[in-house]
């Protein structure tokens, strides 16, 4: 829900501002394509300008706090219920730091194993995100009206037999999670040194089988991105003005020769200019990373 509400200010709200004079509140609640609640209030000034814009999650999930005095044998399985979405994400990062908590090296087909999982997770979620989250905005388009910028309009824009291959493909993803994993939503093969499930060799064709009809799903993908967005200028100059465009830090997991890798390796930070800002282990994150808290007026 979009509200638009005129308010009085008082002098607490800023320096320099009079009681009684008047501005706009914006308020996007709730935000929608994530997992969880929250909310965006947009203050615009006389002259219509933002002023002031916060971004709020109102609800309190607590996990750092409930975990305390709890085995550490059981962060695996409690730090993947954090998100619906992207469990898989969680129960790896638990289930790695258990590694380093009981200086265990997992044996190379553990490695595999685990690795083989993140993937089929990896497309998984980004086809969840493409079709379901993020991309029906783009795919739908964002003049389409808000109940329609959903998987359903999607299918409606690109076909039945689209989304029929759309839904296919991420139950047989997540099929593959479940059968190695546990459960596809939240796994339970992850421990100290290792998984808890071997990867039979009809494990081995299924995931073969369904690793290349996965490439050619992802290459049918990226061709209805080029047609559909890509090749629509309006789409392009939103994409890129000023407005949508955050220049930031970014930071993901990379080999030694800086390939991406979503199981391991180095954290590599690149700054908003485009060059290394830094590059770093996993456990010396907190030689290179802090959080601060923010006391808003």
């Amino acid at each position: 829900m979009h509200d638009v509400e005129t308010i009085p200010t008082d002098a607490s709200q800023g320096a320099g501002e009079n009681i009684g004079t008047v501005r706009r509140r914006i308020t996007i609640d709730p935000i929608t394509r994530l997992e969880g609640h929250g909310k965006i209030e947009i203050f615009l000034d006389a002259a219509g300008e933002v002023e002031k814009a916060y971004f709020q999650v109102p609800e309190l999930r607590g996990f750092e706090k409930f975990v305390q005095g709890r085995p550490a044998e059981e962060m695996p399985q409690i730090t993947s219920r954090i998100c619906g979405v992207c469990p898989t994400a969680h129960h790896m990062a638990a289930t790695k730091a258990l590694d380093a908590l009981y200086r265990v090296d997992p044996p190379p087909a553990a490695k595999k194993i685990r690795e083989l999982i993140y993937s089929t997770f990896v497309a998984e979620d980004h086809a969840l995100h493409f079709y379901f989250l993020g991309g029906p905005d783009f795919v739908v388009g964002p003049e389409a009206p808000a109940a329609q910028r959903n998987v359903l309009g999607v299918i409606a824009k690109v076909g039945v037999e689209t989304g029929k291959k759309v839904i296919a493909m991420r139950r047989r993803l997540r099929d593959l999670i479940g059968l190695v994993g546990g459960k596809a939503a939240h796994p339970v093969f992850g421990l100290p040194g290792g998984v808890a499930k071997k990867v039979t060799p009809e494990m081995q064709k299924e995931f073969q089988e369904t690793a290349a009809d996965a490439v050619e799903f992802a290459q049918f993908t990226l061709e209805l991105f080029e047609d559909v967005v890509l090749k629509n200028s309006d789409y392009v100059n939103l994409i890129l003005a000023d407005a949508y465009t955050h220049r930031t830090y970014y930071m993901g997991m990379v080999d030694d020769q800086n390939r991406v890798n979503f199981y391991d390796g180095w954290i590599r930070v690149i700054a908003p200019d485009g060059k290394e800002g830094k590059k770093f282990r996993a456990q010396d994150y907190l030689e290179n990373i802090a959080e601060h808290g923010e006391t808003w007026r």
